[in-house]
């Protein structure tokens, strides 16, 4: 388990090293049967994590509805001020990145929103894709950082518990080989006493077996006296 979790935590290291200042550029693109100007930015990721990203943040600026491979928006909001006028946004899958493009329609007086306006308007999308981006690798590794902590707080917890046995061990074995010593020495003093006592035994046999003798003699001398 922890060996995953480092290895999930180093894999978002390259990531965090590859973040680069959100480029845009001008492109045109047709919208019904008319080339449009707009602006895109190529992300790195997939095009459904984008289009979900475009679509929450295009709806909240005004509503939005889909449109053929276009996501439509009226009167879009954008630097603060509403327009009257439909914005265009649409996601393409590119060889490893992922390009969005956003543009409104331009009238016989020119383009109807000012194309720095859309331009700042195209950048702040990526700029907030790439921070929500990396947000969730954020997260991602702060859910690591929090599972390798519990890991460490429960293996120093163990290494606690582990010596606090072992040295509970260590007590209770030096108390065992106390007492095996102390049971050595009982055994051969109990043997010492042991073999004095059967001495003592044959001693006191020997004295009794004299002693009736003497008593049977004794007796014997007893009787012969008439």
């Amino acid at each position: 388990m922890l060996v995953k979790i480092l290895c999930s935590c180093l894999a978002f290291l390259p990531l965090a090293l590859q973040a680069q200042p959100v480029e845009v550029k001008k492109a045109t693109s047709r919208i019904d049967g008319k080339n449009t100007t707009g602006y895109v930015v190529s992300l790195t990721a997939s095009p459904d994590e984008v289009k979900n990203s475009l679509t929450k943040y295009l709806k909240a600026l005004g509503k939005t509805q889909q449109s053929g491979d276009y996501i439509a928006m009226d009167e879009p909001v954008i630097a603060g001020k509403k327009y009257t006028h439909t914005l265009f946004a649409t996601v393409r899958a590119a060889a490893n990145t992922t390009s969005v493009w956003i543009g409104v329609p331009s009238g016989e007086q020119g383009p109807f929103v000012p194309e720095a306006e859309l331009e700042k308007f195209v950048h702040d999308f990526g700029v907030a894709f790439q921070r929500e981006k990396i947000q969730a690798q954020i997260d991602e590794s702060m859910r690591a950082l929090q599972a390798v902590e519990k890991q460490q707080s429960r293996l120093i917890n163990q290494n606690k518990d582990l010596r606090t046995r072992m040295e509970n061990n260590a007590r209770e074995k030096a108390l065992l080989e106390k007492s095996l010593e102390e049971n050595k020495q009982e055994l051969a003093d109990l043997t010492r006493k042991l073999d004095a006592n059967m001495k003592a035994q044959d001693s006191v046999a020997t004295a009794t077996g004299q002693i009736k003798k003497v008593v049977e003699m004794n007796l014997v001398k007893q009787k012969q006296v008439h």
